[in-house]
């Protein structure tokens, strides 16, 4: 626009001069005209702003057109005329006719349009601004407000997402298919959660009717050969029974299943942990570094005997013996660093199910996940860093 105008004002101002100048030489020429006619009657020439001199025969000058300046003692400043200079034969004498006419300057002409122009732009641009600002206000709102309620969408949201229609074809078609789409997920993840919850369930029953049997046959006379069998039998059992009570509990906090919630003293139920745990240290010489600060936080008490159960049970199984352990707490942070060799996987895999080292089979891989779902559940960030050969794992309480 600011092109297509700036093009304009310049033709104007081309076209306009000329048009201008055009017809200041016809008025001229004019003038000149009716001289000659009052010279031919003998008449005294009585024009403003023209003279008639005469001049010798012999004189001849072309036709001069030109400016000039003349000071106006009413205004107090100069003056720009335009003048028409010719020389003419009147029974048998020769005049030289000189006519003038005020005219604008250019410059005044060329800051008219100018500035007209330029209020015309502005006035266009903010009309244009104007326009354009409610009538896509209207038309994004709602694309924008679907995109926000996108964001904020869960498939373990009970709640079903709110859609606000739009005239914009596109933006039903697009809504459309992301609402096709959430139901979609929704019914996976539910599909997912319910198979995860029944298998959790169902392999309850078998898993205590297996341990149990494996027990009463630990009792029996049985040669190495068989007792060996049955411990590594045992052993498997155990894993699966735990990687089960994981799988469901990781099911419930799905599920939102652990809605009541009360204060608690951190730093007590921490202290209860570690002294539970301090022969499990003391039997790997593993030593316990502690500095911990009142914290009173509001959660289930069970899902946080889970998580300080998990981060320390994590920090005695990869701390290597001799080694230390450190466990701080302060007025928003637990921070448990243990020493230990990096990762051998991509650190963001960390947190995710059934991720752990190579050289740590025996566990299920659940710990972690379990501590990042009960922190997602409580509005808490889980976060890692590896320095100087120290994993340190900070929960941050908000």
């Amino acid at each position: 626009m600011v092109a297509i105008l700036a093009i304009a004002g310049l033709s104007l101002y081309l076209l306009l001069r000329q048009e201008v100048t055009d017809e200041i030489n016809e008025q001229l020429e004019l003038q000149a005209a009716l001289i000659v006619e009052e010279l031919n009657a003998g008449r005294t020439i009585n024009f403003p702003l023209a003279s008639a001199m005469e001049v010798p025969v012999s004189f001849s000058a072309r036709k001069k057109l030109g400016d000039t300046l003349i000071y106006d003692r009413l205004q107090r400043k100069n003056e720009g005329y335009y003048y028409l200079s010719l020389t003419r034969k009147v029974k048998h004498r020769n005049y030289k006719i000189i006519v003038m006419t005020s005219y604008i300057g250019w410059q005044r002409y060329y800051q008219t349009i100018f500035f007209s122009f330029s209020a015309v732009a502005l006035g266009i641009t903010l009309i244009g601004v104007l326009l354009n600002y409610y009538s896509n206000h209207n038309l994004w709102k709602p694309f924008f407000l679907n995109l926000e309620n996108l964001k904020r969408f869960s498939v373990s949201s009970p709640l079903p997402l709110q859609w606000h229609d739009s005239s914009v074809t596109e933006f039903e078609e697009l809504q459309q298919s992301l609402k096709e789409l959430t139901e979609r997920s929704r019914r996976e993840y539910l599909a997912l959660r319910e198979f995860t919850e029944n298998a959790s369930h169902e392999l309850q029953t078998p898993l205590g009717i297996i341990q149990s049997k494996l027990d009463r046959m630990s009792q029996l006379d049985v040669d190495e050969e068989m007792a060996q069998y049955i411990v590594q039998a045992k052993s498997g059992v155990e894993r699966l029974t735990k990687m089960n009570k994981n799988l469901l509990l990781l099911a419930k906090l799905d599920n939102d299943a652990f809605a009541e919630k009360q204060p608690l003293n951190l730093k007590e139920l921490l202290e209860n942990h570690l002294e539970q745990m301090s022969d499990l240290f003391e039997a790997r010489n593993i030593t316990l570094s502690v500095d911990a600060s009142p914290l009173t936080i509001i959660t289930d008490c069970y899902l946080c005997d889970v998580l300080l159960s998990n981060l320390l049970s994590n920090a005695l199984r990869y701390t290597p013996s001799p080694g230390e352990v450190s466990v701080s707490l302060n007025h928003n942070q637990l921070i448990i660093g243990n020493p230990g060799q990096a990762l051998d996987f991509p650190e963001q895999r960390l947190f995710s199910r059934f991720t752990k080292g190579g050289s740590h089979l025996q566990g299920t891989g659940l710990g972690l996940a379990i501590v990042r779902q009960i922190c997602l559940l409580n509005g808490w960030i889980a976060s890692y860093a590896y320095q100087g050969g120290v994993h340190y794992f900070t929960i941050t309480f908000s």
